[in-house]
């Protein structure tokens, strides 16, 4: 059955390139084809895609989506996947940002199609050295810890993403929230969504996106500011879905385990271990903010 391929992509016609060569690669032979949602409107896009096409069978189309935002361009990959490919039985997304090992695209479609899932994903890797500052390692440690194989509760983000056409047929359009577009989190509000209709979630350890950090997140400072700000807006996704109350009283239960690390973190003399109450310390201040109506906007 048909895939697609969709790339949100925005200031980044390097980087496009590389990674439009690299599915491009895994693609050609299967029934693929390739959408790229640029969010800048830039003539460098559509001529790094004509360069690319140039070299590959596998058709890339690229769409301008005016209206700047991360949901502005998930949903323009959407609905063209509808226009390039009526047939189409999976979608698999990509940021711009990010480069799939060899292989990695069809082993996760296989993988969905292995334990029939709605929306499926595998690890984004940001390449963590030693080098990197303690709170940035600490930071990616948190939100990309293994996992095994298989039924997974929920997913991580929108990088290195599979949604089954049975699932999007489903969702009402606009199937990312526009009001998130600019503050991120819409991803996880997808997720919310995608639950509600008993959605089946699924974990490819073996479907691997290398990710590396830029320069201006490769520091403590950009470390605990990107766990507030993601957590600022999963705090008010929240509260759309749940309520203020149960948001409220969630992140009062959560209060506690940063004064337990800590009293255990300088007991053994942790530095890393206090490193990441550091970093969750910022997200609950990101939480406690988004509850008080707190909208930043990172795409802006």
């Amino acid at each position: 059955m048909p895939i697609v391929v969709g790339i949100p992509t925005y200031k980044r016609p390097e980087l496009l390139r590389g990674l439009l060569l690299e599915v491009t690669k895994q693609a050609e032979g299967q029934a693929v084809s390739v959408v790229v949602a640029d969010n800048d409107c830039d003539p460098a896009v559509a001529r790094v895609a004509e360069e690319v096409g140039a070299t590959t069978s596998v058709p890339i189309t690229v769409r301008p989506v005016p209206q700047r935002g991360i949901s502005q361009a998930r949903n323009a990959l959407i609905t063209a996947a509808y226009e390039v490919d009526p047939d189409w039985e999976h979608l698999v997304m990509y940021d711009d940002d990010g480069l799939p090992e060899p292989g990695a695209l069809m082993a996760l479609v296989e993988c969905a199609r292995h334990y029939d899932a709605d929306c499926a994903s595998g690890p984004v890797d940001m390449g963590v050295t030693p080098d990197y500052p303690t709170l940035v390692r600490s930071y990616l440690h948190a939100t990309s810890a293994p996992r095994k194989e298989g039924i997974a509760e929920s997913l991580d983000g929108g990088q290195n993403l599979l949604l089954a056409r049975r699932l999007v047929d489903r969702l009402d359009a606009p199937w990312f929230a526009p009001h998130r577009g600019l503050s991120g989190g819409e991803d996880f509000a997808f997720f919310l969504r995608a639950r509600a209709l008993g959605a089946r979630f699924v974990w490819c350890p073996s479907a691997i996106v290398h990710e590396p950090l830029p320069p201006d997140r490769l520091s403590n400072r950009a470390a605990l500011r990107r766990a507030f700000e993601e957590n600022a807006a999963n705090a008010d996704t929240e509260v759309e879905f749940f309520g203020y109350v149960h948001t409220l009283v969630a992140l009062g239960r959560s209060l506690r385990w940063p004064f337990v690390n800590v009293a255990g973190a300088l007991h053994h003399r942790d530095v890393e271990r206090l490193a990441g109450v550091a970093v969750s310390l910022s997200g609950m201040a990101g939480r406690a903010a988004g509850l008080a109506g707190h909208r930043p906007k990172p795409y802006l």
